[in-house]
């Protein structure tokens, strides 16, 4: 079942940008568009969507107070702001909202398409689960931050830095994928190590890995971003 997708943007170009980038993302479906408050106030009673992309600035309001009435009222819905808000005091005021990310205006594809796969991981991942340990807390957490290694000490032979690096160039990449040789040259590390880490992501079910059979000599495996 599709994730259902409301934007609320009072730029009626951006909103259908946005609704364009939603519908090329597997799993979501847009059911709504408001271009104001009040609007999206009445879609949200009526349609029950599961995530809204909110702006925060409205000629009637802020999408932020927006959100603190929607938070009052115990609507389940999960938000994401796409804003052209730099303020800090306004990212903080999100967090303490209980955003799921925060997306700064111009959108850019990559960026708002690995957001909204983590979001649809992290509602998989908790779909069939009625109690939590704390591997699922760390890993719904790591999850929605983007961040594998923000809430676990890592193993031995996994620096941080390196680990980001190459999540970072597997980050747009669906099949056939990459090879350990295409990764550690863009990283500039060994092929060695490179695929060391790619086989730890692989044991995270952060990526996937196929085998690719093509041409003379050992087959190659081809790692890419996990599909849910």
């Amino acid at each position: 079942m599709n994730l259902r997708v409301l934007i609320i943007d009072d730029d009626i170009r951006i909103a259908e940008i946005h609704r364009r980038y939603v519908e090329k993302i597997e799993g979501f479906e847009v059911v709504g568009i408001a271009n104001n408050l009040e609007d999206a106030q009445s879609q949200l009673d009526v349609l029950e969507p599961d995530l809204l992309l909110l702006d925060i600035f409205f000629p009637e309001g802020s999408g932020l107070e927006f959100l603190k009435k929607a938070r009052m009222h115990s609507k389940q819905v999960d938000v994401i702001p796409i804003t052209a808000a730099k303020e800090v005091n306004l990212f903080n005021e999100a967090i303490h909202g209980g955003v799921f990310d925060y997306i700064l205006k111009p959108v850019v594809f990559t960026r708002f398409q690995t957001t909204l796969e983590r979001y649809r991981q992290t509602k998989n991942q908790l779909l069939n689960i009625d109690q939590l340990d704390q591997s699922e807390v760390d890993r719904a957490l790591h999850t929605a931050s983007g961040d594998l290694s923000k809430f676990q000490e890592l193993p031995k032979g996994i620096d941080r830095l390196t680990l980001e690096k190459v999540q970072q160039v597997l980050s747009s990449v669906q099949i056939p994928g990459l090879t350990s040789e295409e990764v550690a040259s863009q990283i500039g590390a060994s092929r060695t190590t490179v695929r060391r880490y790619l086989e730890y992501l692989v044991s995270q079910m952060i990526l996937d890995v196929d085998i690719s059979y093509g041409g003379v000599g050992r087959p190659e495996r081809r790692y890419f971003r996990k599909k849910h």
